[in-house]
C-alpha cells in the first residue's frame, strides 16, 4: 500500500510529459504552417498594389485631343496667312478681300467724282500667269491700306494689252504699271511713279500719303 502514491505520480508526470510534447509539436506545426502562409500573402500584396498602379491609357481621348490642338493650330495658321493658297492669276487685294472695288471702264467716269480716289492699276491678266513681283506687292499693300482706312476709297483696275490708260485716266501711255493714282474731285492730282527702273513699293505709296497728308496718325 506504501507504494501506490509513487505510482500515481510516475504515471501523472508521463500525462504531463506526453501533454508537453503535444503541445511542442502542435506549436512546431504553427510555427511551420506561418512560414509557409506568409510569403503569399506577401505576394498578394505585391499584385494588388501592382494593380493599382498600372497607368490605364485611354487612346480614344488622347487621339480627340490631338485633333483638337490641329484644328486650332491649323485654323491659327490661315488666319495668320501661313497656308495661303497663292494663285498668281488673281489679285491678291481682291481675292483675300482687302479691297472689295473692283473698276470697270464704264464706272471710271462717276468714280473718278468722290473726293478721295486711289486707282491701283496693274497688269493682271487672267489668261496668263500673274507676276509673283506683283502678287507680293499687293500683299505689301494691304497694310498700307488698312492703316490708312482707304479701303472705301482704294480701287483697283485690271489693265490689259487694249488699255489705253491717256483715254481712260488722261496719263501717259508709257506710264509704268503697276502704279497707283490720287484723282481728287476728278482731278488727277499725283500718281506713284519711280524714276529707277524697278517696280513700286508699298512704301512709294506711303510717301505719296505723307506728302499729301493723308496718313493716319498712330
Amino acid at each position: 500500500m506504501a507504494n501506490e502514491p509513487k505510482k500515481k505520480t510516475s504515471s501523472t508526470a508521463k500525462k504531463t510529459a506526453t501533454k508537453k510534447k503535444t503541445t511542442t509539436g502542435t506549436t512546431a506545426k504553427k510555427q511551420t504552417t506561418t512560414k509557409k502562409v506568409a510569403p503569399k500573402k506577401e505576394e498578394t500584396v505585391i499584385k494588388e498594389e501592382e494593380k493599382v498602379t498600372e497607368p490605364k491609357l485611354d487612346y480614344k481621348m488622347i487621339l480627340i485631343i490631338i485633333l483638337a490642338l490641329l484644328i486650332v493650330v491649323i485654323g491659327i495658321a490661315k488666319i495668320g496667312g501661313v497656308f495661303e493658297n497663292k494663285d498668281y492669276t488673281k489679285s491678291y487685294l481682291l481675292n483675300n478681300k482687302v479691297i472689295t472695288n473692283e473698276l470697270k471702264k464704264e464706272d471710271i467716269s462717276s468714280t473718278l467724282q468722290n473726293k478721295e480716289t486711289f486707282i491701283f492699276i496693274t497688269s493682271l491678266n487672267q489668261d496668263e500667269e500673274y507676276n509673283e513681283e506683283e502678287y507680293n506687292l499687293e500683299k505689301d499693300l494691304k497694310k498700307v491700306i488698312k492703316d490708312n482706312d482707304l479701303k472705301d476709297n482704294f480701287y483697283i483696275y485690271l489693265k490689259d494689252d487694249n488699255t489705253n490708260l491717256r483715254e481712260l485716266f488722261g496719263i501717259e501711255e508709257n506710264t509704268k504699271t503697276p502704279t497707283i493714282l490720287y484723282f481728287k474731285n476728278g482731278s488727277l492730282i499725283d500718281k506713284v511713279e519711280r524714276l529707277d527702273e524697278k517696280m513700286m513699293e508699298a512704301g512709294d505709296f506711303t510717301k505719296l500719303l505723307d506728302m499729301y497728308e493723308l496718313s493716319k496718325e498712330e
